[in-house]
Order: structure tokens, then C-alpha cells, then sequence
């Protein structure tokens, strides 16, 4: 994308702020919250310092900008939303197909077809940052923000620099019910658990009717950017995903559960907490959300 507008933080006229995504953020929100969670993603950005973050040379992101009720009518941002950030980004071809439902509830304003490229990356950036600062998101042309629900983020990754042996993450997960099973490629029993170190593995936590918890442990194939400041940010680093594996796999695309989805996902969400927190103090090295931001282990 050419021309990125490199400024401090200035009023954007609400007019041109119509033809922008926008994130949308309580009044609460710090220029300093929203720019720690954009470098989460986008290391080399910096939002508050010059009020446009650089989203990959790609796309940008800048604000904030206070919104008198005149000015949000006019950019239609609903109420109570006050202040904005707008992503600059090229328009991008739509994809023909209609769109897949997403838990995002994104395919509900484009029916016609989702975005592509950079646009999408864009807006689903826009989309994390509302559920971790509890904002919304108005797309362009959208009559409605979009509000990501909070509690749907059960899924953690702990990235640390030290390999933890299939067995013990076993152990860690059998701490937290019975019926442990390991896979290691594929392969299953005592044989298994001699494979070498590194080689990408599998447990899986029976929940009962709620479905299973599942850590899948490997090699990173790329450094995490969430962790690019720390000491071990750019070297070799293993990953541990912890996931809710629900019954139906269907429900990963609800936007809101409700009734037993619900009672599962809250099932579920104990189990994955426990065991990241025990696998990041056995690891070392630091644990990111759903979304691919870090967060305290303490506050899962």
C-alpha cells in the first residue's frame, strides 16, 4: 500500500471517517492499551508515538479520534461510541463465494463476499483488538458495529524457549481428569513417548459430554511476534496450544453460545486455564490469548 500517513494523532474529518473500517473503543481505552496490543502482531509499529501504526507496509492504523455526537451521526458510528481508530487500507476483490459463517459475525456485512488480503487482515486486527478492549467494530457501509463476545476466547499458546516431553504435558493434563490419550505423528502408545524431542505431539483430555481439551505441542515455525521483545523471541521457541475441542464442532462458528454450548465452554474453560498456567511455569517464556495477544497466565 502506498502513502502511508505517518502523524501524530489528529481529528480525522468524520466524513472521511465513513469511508474507513473503524474500531471503536470505551473512553477507557488508551492510545498506550490499544498500541501494546497492535505490536502483539505488528512488532515494528507505533501507534503512540506518531498516531499511525504500520500494519505490515500494508495497511495502517491511526487515531484516536474523539467523536462529538454531531461528528459520530456523520461517520455513523452508533451510539455510545465516542472515539474511533480507522484502518487505511486498499479495497480489496471479494471473494465470490458467499461468504462461510464466522464466529466474528464479519460474513453478516459483506453477504456479497468476505474481503481479501490486507483488508482482511485488517479488519480482523480491528475485531481482536474490540474483544480484548471490549469495543466493536463498524466496517465500511455496515448498519451495525460488530461486538465480539469476550468469553469467547477459551484457546491459549504458551511460546517458550524449552521443549516440554510428551509425558509431562500428559501428566499436567491428567492432573485435571482421567482418560488421558497421546498421540506423537499419528502414532499412539509406550512407543510413542520415546519419539525424540521436538517431534510435534498431541493430548487429549476427555471432558465428558462438554467435548475434550487438546494441547498440541510443536516446533514454531516462524518466531510468534507477540514475543519478538523478549530474550528468547528470536530464536528456536516451541509452541502449546490448549484448545476446547466441543462436541459439535459446529459451535466454534456461533457468535454468541447459548444453553449446553454454553455450559460446555464453561466446562472446558478450567481445564485449559489450569494447564496453560502449568505448562508456562514449566516452560518458561510467555502465554498468548485466543487472539494472539499476551496476557497474564494469572488472569485466565
Amino acid at each position: 500500500m502506498a502513502g502511508l500517513r505517518r502523524r501524530r494523532t489528529v481529528e480525522e474529518p468524520s466524513e472521511a471517517l465513513v469511508r474507513r473500517h473503524l474500531l471503536l473503543v470505551p473512553t477507557v481505552a488508551t492510545v498506550d492499551q490499544v498500541d501494546a496490543l497492535v505490536r502483539c502482531w505488528y512488532p515494528g509499529s507505533d501507534l503512540a508515538g506518531t498516531g499511525t501504526a504500520d500494519l505490515g507496509g500494508r495497511a495502517g492504523l491511526h487515531g484516536p479520534h474523539e467523536l462529538t455526537m454531531e461528528a459520530a451521526v456523520v461517520a455513523g458510528v452508533p451510539t455510545p461510541w465516542s472515539v474511533a481508530y480507522d484502518l487505511e487500507v486498499d479495497a480489496s476483490p471479494r471473494a465470490r463465494a458467499v461468504p462461510v459463517r464466522r464466529p466474528d459475525g464479519l460474513h453478516r456485512c459483506f453477504p456479497d463476499g468476505l474481503p481479501t488480503g490486507a483488508e482482511l487482515a485488517g479488519l480482523e486486527l480491528l475485531l481482536a483488538l474490540a474483544r480484548r478492549l471490549g469495543g466493536a467494530v463498524r466496517p465500511i457501509g455496515a448498519a451495525e458495529a460488530l461486538v465480539p463476545e469476550v468469553a469467547a476466547a477459551v484457546e491459549t499458546r504458551v511460546v517458550s524457549p524449552t521443549w516440554i516431553r510428551v509425558a509431562d504435558v500428559a501428566a499436567v493434563c491428567g492432573q485435571e481428569g482421567a482418560g488421558v490419550e497421546v498421540a506423537v505423528e499419528g502414532e499412539t502408545g509406550p512407543e510413542a513417548l520415546a519419539r525424540p524431542d521436538g517431534t510435534p505431539f498431541l493430548v487429549h483430555l476427555p471432558l465428558g459430554p462438554a467435548g475434550a481439551v487438546v494441547v498440541e505441542g510443536a516446533v514454531a515455525v516462524r518466531p510468534e511476534p507477540a514475543v519478538a521483545g523478549e530474550e528468547f523471541g528470536a530464536g528456536p521457541m516451541a509452541v502449546y496450544d490448549v484448545r476446547w475441542q466441543a462436541p459439535d464442532e459446529q459451535w466454534h462458528l456461533d457468535e454468541h453460545l447459548e444453553g449446553t454450548a454454553m455450559a460446555c465452554r464453561e466446562r472446558a474453560r478450567g481445564p485449559v486455564a489450569s494447564i496453560t498456567r502449568t505448562l508456562a511455569e514449566l516452560g518458561g517464556g510467555a502465554v498468548v490469548d485466543a487472539d494472539g495477544f499476551l496476557v497474564d497466565p494469572d488472569d485466565l
